[in-house]
């Protein structure tokens, strides 16, 4: 089947790319602004016409929105939540109910990964570690992206875009600076941010230097009363959560642009980010019943980016050599004890962990016209990346994941094309990659190696100067992680006294999907009732299989050392013998399907501007372990990370020429679709509204240059869970918070 779909590709390929005459460059590039996305290597094209689910986020919305982190701006729109603690830097952003290494992230067209190994982030601080004033843009591309990024964009990808010295300076040579400082009270943070940035007909420069702290963070306890039933925890009933955290920020970013025909970007990031005092796991319930044990974290990212551009008078030449080394440490320094009776159980371990990356990028767009005007990008990437960890306690030191190698190695060929006078717009393209995995710890395992073919197929079909209609099939992957195949510990289980192990499995095999997405688009400008009217629905079908979990086997091993599938005992049950271990270990385990569909209506009539988006799905899973039984249930069942159905609605009106007043709605429905096991529990979330106001002035005459920003978010300090939760027992999101924001630009 995939050899027929990969051969209809090559068709659907071939049949486009028929050579023609090249046209006159000065028509046929294309500059990328605010409302046009990027696909693969310089291939934009206009959001209204892509045959995909896409919502960008702008500066401007970056600005009203006042957030210490972007992780927070980004759950406005619809398909995307947070997963992860609600402490600050620690959540990390899901698409269609996916996270981690199944999701894309990139700044600056760098990469920026989320180690995990297979349920749980390897660092808890996430990989977002980026002041949100430098954005300029961020483009969100929901479903499967494997095309353009290859491995880990199962459920779609991030793609942030920071400021040039020209977006400063509005395009004008010059030098200037900028200062902000942000407050939120919610969780007392306090911001600090300055840039520098010098724009002149050679180069174009921007130093950013920040700093954020935030301590203990307000949330809205559980007032209800315990019935029998629902017995309320004492980690329900919590208004502040303890936490001592920040991070902070230094960017250099250079373009130099030597000749007509060439220049290069130059970009070094630093972030070093810590997080204090917090409870064992971030598990609040442990910070109240064990107040002598508490967890450190910390990351610190350097990266350093080389990009040269070759643009001659040739529309089948515009070349880029993109250079990248980054390097990513965590700790996570464990202190403290746990008494039980007379005995004192001491957990204190420091567990180090490093990733180093580098990464070289060949990519060329050509261009062409005739008969078909059409575009073709071309580009073979290399990765390499080591991994190493240790664990010290007080007694020894130890190595639970290794030391680690992977390497990747693709070539992808995308091509965009016009046919019946632009009235049929069709993206279609082909990517290999290739994959090795291998661990130095753990030599007796073989290295795992595997290949995967990405294809995408998106066809845009414009019926009138209004109406858009949208079809799209595109296939996506993610090679198993090294955290995944290479980890192996041992421990007394509290289950019927068994061993528990967690250990290597070299032969996972990668997770694989198939997205399907149709819809349609309506556009008007300048009509009696609206300057612009946007309306764009899409509905998607997404298949994973071989989806990796982390699940117990419970095994025994027989005469001949063979591992049988085990009962839980403490006696033999229907003859199978009683299980002496438990393994741990990230298995493929069946198939994840999600279905649903999402839609954003935007208009703006004189000064007024609105922004609707709404967001459906239903996830189920063929696959879930048993954790008794150390088994595998394959019959259908609720999705049990699936996020709730959401309308979010922003309103903002231009006042004055100086002043916009701003209003947001975020709506969820319940989500109580979850496994009978959950709801006996008391999981499930009801439904709930977040209401909030912003206010945006920017000074005229003497005071020109200063901007302020105030707002208040939870307006009614409701008390609302994330999906999934548990109302009895997990904290609520966080409570009225109020911001403002002091700028000044010269």
């Amino acid at each position: 089947m995939k050899l027929i779909r990969s051969s209809l590709f090559i068709s659907v390929f071939l049949a486009i790319h028929t050579p023609v005459l090249a046209k006159d460059k000065s028509t046929s590039k294309q500059q990328v602004d605010d409302h046009i996305e990027v696909f693969g290597h310089k291939l934009s094209i206009l959001n209204r016409d892509v045959a995909s689910s896409i919502s960008s986020i702008t500066d401007e919305t970056i600005q009203r929105n006042q957030e210490s982190e972007l992780s927070q701006v980004l759950r406005e729109l619809p398909g995307i939540e947070l997963n992860g603690s609600v402490s600050p830097l620690s959540s990390q952003p899901s698409i269609r109910g996916l996270y981690g290494e199944r999701i894309h992230i990139s700044i600056d067209n760098v990469k920026r990964k989320t180690d995990s190994d297979g349920t749980s982030n390897i660092a808890t601080i996430n990989s977002l570690s980026l002041d949100p004033s430098q954005v300029k843009q961020v483009h969100i591309l929901r479903g499967a992206d494997s095309l353009t990024v290859g491995s880990g964009a199962i459920g779609g990808s991030i793609r942030l875009v920071t400021k040039d010295a020209s977006d400063y300076l509005s395009n004008k040579n010059g030098f200037g600076g900028r200062a902000q400082v942000l407050h939120q009270s919610v969780s007392d943070s306090n911001s600090i941010s300055t840039s520098l940035f010098n724009l002149n007909d050679i180069s174009d420069m921007v130093l950013n230097v920040s700093k954020v702290s935030f301590s203990d963070v307000d949330v809205i306890p559980n007032t209800s009363q315990d019935s029998e039933d629902t017995p309320i925890q004492d980690s329900a009933r919590l208004t502040k959560i303890k936490n001592n955290a920040y991070r902070t920020n230094l960017t250099l970013k250079n373009t130099w642009y030597f000749m007509p025909e060439h220049s290069l970007q130059t970009k070094f990031d630093w972030a070093e980010t810590q997080s204090k005092d917090q409870p064992y796991r971030q598990n609040q319930s442990y910070g109240i019943h064990y107040p002598t044990l508490s967890e450190d974290y910390s990351n610190e990212y350097v990266e350093f980016m080389s990009n040269y551009v070759y643009q001659p008078n040739n529309d089948f030449i515009d070349f880029d050599l993109q250079l990248v080394y980054s390097d990513k440490n965590y700790e996570k320094n464990t202190v403290g004890y746990i008494l039980r009776g007379e005995n004192k159980r001491d957990f204190t371990n420091l567990s180090k962990g490093s990733t180093e990356r580098y990464n070289i990028r060949l990519a060329n767009l050509s261009q062409f016209s005739g008969l078909i005007d059409h575009q073709l990008a071309i580009e073979v990437n290399y990765e390499n990346e080591s991994f190493k960890q240790s664990d010290a306690s007080s007694s020894e030191i130890s190595t639970f994941y290794g030391n680690s190698k992977s390497q990747n190695v693709s070539l992808s060929v995308i091509e965009q094309a016009n046919f019946y006078d632009e009235q049929i717009l069709v993206t279609a393209g082909l990517r290999y990659d290739t994959f090795k995995r291998s661990n130095s710890t753990y030599s007796d395992y073989d290295s795992n190696t595997d290949g995967e073919l990405s294809n995408e197929l998106g066809v845009t079909f414009k019926a009138s100067k209004n109406i858009n209609i949208y079809i799209k099939y595109a296939e996506a992957f993610r090679a198993p992680s090294v955290q995944e195949l290479y980890k192996k510990d041992g421990w007394r289980c509290h289950i019927g006294g068994k061993i528990c192990y967690q250990e290597p499995q070299p032969n996972l095999k990668p997770e694989t999907s198939e997205n399907f997405e149709t819809g349609f688009g309506l556009f008007w400008q300048d009509i009696d009732f609206a300057d612009s009217l946007t309306l764009k629905v899409i509905y998607f079908n997404n298949k994973i299989d071989n989806f990796i979990d982390n699940v117990p086997f419970m095994y025994y091993i027989d005469g001949n050392g063979v591992k049988k599938q085990g009962s839980p005992g403490p006696e033999p049950s229907n003859g199978v013998p009683v299980a002496t271990h438990r393994d741990y270990s990230a298995k493929n385990i069946g198939r994840l399907e999600s279905n649903g569909w999402e839609a954003e209506l935007s208009y703006t009539f004189g000064k007024l501007d609105t922004y609707l988006g709404y967001s459906e799905i239903d996830m189920n899973a063929y696959g879930m372990p048993n954790f008794y039984l150390g088994t595998i249930d394959h019959n259908k069942q609720p999705y049990t990370e699936a996020p709730a159905n959401k309308l979010s609605l922003n309103l903002n009106y231009q006042l004055f020429d100086n002043l916009n007043l701003g209003a947001q709605m975020l709506s969820y429905n319940e989500q109580k679709r979850l496994p009978d096991q959950y709801l006996n529990a008391g999981y499930g979330t009801n439904n709930y509204k977040v209401y909030s106001l912003n206010a945006s002035y920017k000074a005229h005459d003497f005071l020109s240059g200063l901007n302020i920003n105030i707002g208040v978010d939870n307006l009614t300090n409701e008390r609302y869970l994330r999906a999934p939760a548990s109302e009895s027992s997990d904290i609520s999101e966080l409570g009225r918070n109020y911001k403002i924001t002091l700028g000044y630009q010269f």
